[in-house]
């Protein structure tokens, strides 16, 4: 297929785009009949693209804006596009869904989860692992609950703060575009469903705190379990040694969650806060850094971070939204220059920081220091646009970059263009973030969508064990794919793609390869923040 376009709908009021890698002969826009041409697309001078090795042509019908259903006709080929008032309210609702899919320690009732249904799992007391790959029989801690992180059913404090963390701010800043139930347990209990699914992440978390403050890594097996239902993954749950990033980025969720929750439920909000600052002064007692490492004859994610300065700055500042105290004040001051304002990672965090600095707090800080914080990150959205700009499917990605879950950089890409959006009111940081929308939903270099369940040539093959294991044809939907990862393919891609397969397209539609088509609820997240605000425009 040479026509590349957003399989599940144009915005009435936005942008329209496809991208061709034909000559673009006879291209033209028909009626829902096929017949009546309705629209004479602007086509761009062909250009090339590294990142695919494709030669492309970007179509614009950004004129029409009637909602409906039409033919976009090329070079022969013909697909069916459709505008609409509202495209991605529904895409927005089933990537918040998903997580509820990814519960770890319960049953997913058929009232909720209709065929995709399985009993609890994961039930047991976790064995803590001491640094030698030996248990500690003396520490066993009841930590079920939770969201399987990705592909694999463990569950890591890192991925899961940051995936809060996106959802939470998607929620503080477009507010109004998450008010629908979601069939999920919680529903209809006078909390919107956003804030019930995530405060089972929250709840989970912790549990994961240490008495002194200090917060567990992870909670897994000792390998990666078998394509298997998740409740006949029997090995015995382990337990993971304290590290200072996952402290640090629990403390930051768990600030950011006390101001989101306390209008809901006081009490829980009051619990989440004291989490954080327990957290904070242990790590204030226990300053030195140490990156977490995987014991010996362990194969479970590791998740190491060869930096806290990040995770710090951006609990410094979601404890002094939470409190106003001068001390946490200090911290921010202390680390702003030394981090990245413009990343929304797990293993770089700061970016929730500037968040909270530049939307939350603004009011509160000098305004010498926010002016700064504001002109760094609105210097890195410039960059990213002008990275966006120089590639032939609008993607803001150097091709050198396609790594494993190159979906995340991505997004965060949009994020960043979507604040400054929200900072500047300039046109140009939006259309750069709907491109990367686009990218998500079929702009890209393979032609698929990137989400289960949506889009005419939506993936379908996601190396995620439920929807492998569950013996129905169609995968759990709402699911995001890591997408191309040529710098780290593993064993399984690398016997599929051939090697001089350029790194745009470095993918396939294989449950096997973990490398490229894995799911991760650090890859739905940013997606909710980025569709979520790309819905709240169409309201």
């Amino acid at each position: 297929m040479s026509i590349h376009y957003n399989q599940v709908g144009y915005d009435s009021n936005l942008p329209k785009r496809a991208v061709l890698t034909g000559q673009g002969e006879l291209c033209v826009i028909l009626d829902a009949n096929g017949h009546a041409k309705v629209c004479a697309p602007r086509l761009s001078e062909p250009a090339y693209d590294e990142a695919s090795g494709d030669t492309v042509r970007i179509v614009d019908f950004s004129s029409l804006v009637s909602p409906g259903r039409y033919f976009l006709i090329a070079d022969g080929e013909k697909v069916s596009i459709e505008i609409k008032a509202r495209p991605y309210h529904d895409l927005n609702n089933a990537l918040v869904k998903a997580l509820y899919y990814q519960r770890c320690g319960c049953s997913l009732q058929p009232r909720y989860a209709g065929e995709f249904q399985h009993r609890a799992c994961h039930l047991g007391r976790a064995t803590l692992v001491k640094a030698d790959g030996t248990l500690d029989e003396n520490v066993l801690i009841e930590c079920s609950g939770g969201w399987h992180d990705a592909g694999d059913y463990g569950r890591y404090v890192q991925p899961a703060a940051v995936a809060v963390s996106h959802i939470l701010y998607a929620w503080e800043l477009f507010p109004n575009v998450f008010n629908e139930e979601l069939a999920i347990p919680e529903s209809g209990n006078g909390v919107p469903d956003i804030l019930n699914e995530c405060r089972y992440e929250l709840e989970w978390l912790l549990k994961m705190q240490r008495a002194d403050g200090g917060v567990y890594h992870k909670v897994t097996t000792r390998y990666f379990a078998p394509f298997v239902m998740p409740e006949d993954d029997r090995g015995d749950i382990l337990l993971f040694d304290v590290s200072h990033c996952s402290t640090a980025c629990f403390a930051a969720i768990n600030a950011q969650a006390y101001r989101v929750y306390r209008k809901y439920n006081p009490l829980l909000a009051e619990r989440l806060l004291q989490a954080a600052k327990k957290a904070w002064l242990y790590l204030e007692k226990h300053p030195d850094f140490v990156p977490f490492r995987n014991p010996p004859n362990l194969s479970s994610g590791e998740y190491s971070d060869p930096n806290g300065e990040d995770d710090l700055f951006w609990a410094a500042c979601e404890l002094y939204a939470a409190t106003n105290e001068a001390s946490y004040l200090s911290a921010i001051k202390k680390r702003v220059d030394k981090v990245d304002v413009a990343q929304f990672g797990w293993r770089e965090t700061a970016g929730f920081g500037a968040l909270c600095c530049l939307f939350i707090v603004k009011d509160t800080l000098e305004p010498m220091f926010l002016s700064s914080l504001r002109d760094r990150f609105l210097k890195r959205a410039d960059e990213i646009v002008e990275l966006a700009q120089k590639s032939g499917y609008g993607t803001a990605l150097a091709a050198d970059n396609y790594i494993w879950g190159s979906i995340l950089p991505i997004l965060n890409n949009a994020i960043v263009m979507i604040c400054a959006k929200l900072l500047t009111h300039l046109d140009k940081y939006q259309n750069a973030a709907q491109s990367q929308l686009d990218y998500l939903l079929g702009i890209n270099a393979t032609g698929y969508s990137f989400v289960t369940g949506f889009g005419e040539k939506a993936f379908r093959f996601p190396h995620h064990r439920p929807s492998y294991a569950d013996g129905i044809d169609a995968p759990i939907p709402g699911l995001v794919s890591g997408g191309p990862n040529k710098v780290h393919p593993d064993a399984a891609a690398k016997m599929t793609i051939p090697p001089d397969t350029p790194p745009a397209k470095f993918w396939i539609d294989h449950t096997p390869t973990a490398s490229s088509n894995e799911i991760a609820i650090y890859w739905n997240s940013p997606a909710v923040f980025v569709v979520g605000y790309f819905d709240s425009l169409a309201r």
